[in-house]
């Protein structure tokens, strides 16, 4: 049996015990974790700054030249194809006097140049000119600041430490099994950036984990087509895959009639810590990077669209289309919903906030959280943080 096919007769189990997969308890944890300063530059120190994102995806930039350019706990970052094929992550600062090299989010250049100076560097971040070099005085062999990074899955990942080092199998866990299934490399991004404002990072990450909304929330939106709450929930090391059932996926007969998977489910990788991978499993993917603010209540969400074909003609339309859909759904749905949340933080106070046996993958992100700002950053590899029982053996234990 494939893993589709599986994650198929899991949701299906599901949906007809009317449970989804569970921890083994509820948990509490203080609203006041969401508004803290401290709490946040501990994050920004000991997760941000020191474990592998995910930056990229390679078809983001298919061709030598083309690059993809955002800020990320206070580091501009360029992710860029040089002419030797290779994906490489720079600190998006000119070794001049530090302004930016690229001028977009996404775009194509054989030379980054720097607005103010006009000094310019290759696609592989060497330094090729200076204006009125004769008369700057010695400059020595500078280029870009290269992040360490490397490809895995057709995803691009690199750490902000630029002498830190990179353990893709570590750290992974057997997530890039999942990714490869997606087969990433086969996608066309529609280069067309959406950012949408929120608050805090961790309010807009729980939304992303969280299969209990999607009836609610989104009820005449994205989850019109969705069977709320029967989700299942797959661990990799601090990372989560949420399957996610459709109406419908109660009637599907793998062998008497078997349906494409998008009509029957549909599949989110989260990647510890700020990145969403929706779909994939069929012909489109969006991708979702929770990019923390300044700030402790500042943050923006990035996404794109991905088709499996190249974005021409009529499809272009379409995919202009989703794009805007999706991003009203973010926007005055999930971001309108968790600005209220972080309004009310200091209402709160000393109070908690709770997360349910059939929120796990909310859980699983905020233990994953407190034991990396406590330091113990390799825990997760040796046991999981967050048992999820399937929905049968749920109801066997309230039984």
């Amino acid at each position: 049996m494939s893993m589709l096919d599986e994650l198929v007769a899991r949701l299906r189990h599901n949906v007809a015990v009317g449970l989804p997969d569970q921890a083994e308890q509820p948990m509490k944890i203080p609203a006041s974790s969401y508004g803290d300063p401290d709490r946040f530059d501990a994050e920004m120190r000991e997760i941000f700054a020191r474990v592998p994102l995910l930056v990229a995806l390679a078809c983001e930039v298919p061709n030598p030249g083309d690059y993809i350019a955002y800020d990320i706990a206070g580091r501009p970052l360029v992710v860029i194809r040089g002419d030797d094929g290779v994906v490489r992550t720079f600190l998006d600062i000119c070794r001049h006097r530090g302004a930016k090299v690229t001028d977009a989010t996404c775009g194509t250049a054989r030379r980054l140049m720097c607005p103010y100076h006009s000094w310019s560097y290759d696609t592989t971040g060497k330094l090729v000119g200076v204006p009125g070099q004769d008369s700057f005085g010695e400059i020595g062999a500078i280029g870009l600041v290269e992040l360490p990074s490397e490809v895995r899955a057709g995803a691009v990942f690199a750490t902000l430490d630029a002498d830190g080092e990179i353990d893709l199998d570590g750290w992974l866990d057997g997530l890039d099994e999942s990714l490869d299934a997606l087969r990433l490399d086969e996608f066309h991004a529609y280069r067309t950036p959406t950012y949408i404002d929120s608050p805090n990072w961790k309010l807009a990450a729980d939304g992303y984990l969280d299969g209990y909304h999607i009836g609610y929330l989104h009820r005449n939106s994205i989850g019109a087509r969705a069977i709320t709450n029967r989700n299942t929930y797959d661990f990799f090391g601090p990372h989560v895959r949420i399957g996610f059932a459709a109406k419908g996926i109660d009637e599907h007969d793998p062998v008497e009639s078997p349906k494409p998977y998008g009509e029957i489910m549909s599949l989110v990788h989260y990647v510890f810590p700020n990145v969403s991978i929706s779909g994939g499993h069929h012909d489109t993917l969006m991708l979702s990077r929770l990019l923390p603010g300044p700030t402790v209540g500042e943050s923006r969400t990035l996404q794109f669209q991905f088709y499996r074909q190249p974005i021409e003609g009529d499809l272009v339309e379409q995919a202009e289309a989703k794009r805007r859909t999706y991003e009203a759904v973010v926007r005055d749905e999930d971001c309108a919903t968790i600005f209220d949340i972080g309004n009310a933080l200091d209402a709160v106070g000393d109070g908690h906030f709770v997360f349910g046996r059939n929120e796990p993958a909310n859980q699983h992100l905020h233990t994953t959280i407190e034991q990396f700002t406590n330091g113990e950053h390799h825990r997760w590899s040796d046991q999981s943080l967050v048992t999820a029982q399937s929905g049968a053996s749920a109801a066997r234990s309230e039984a």
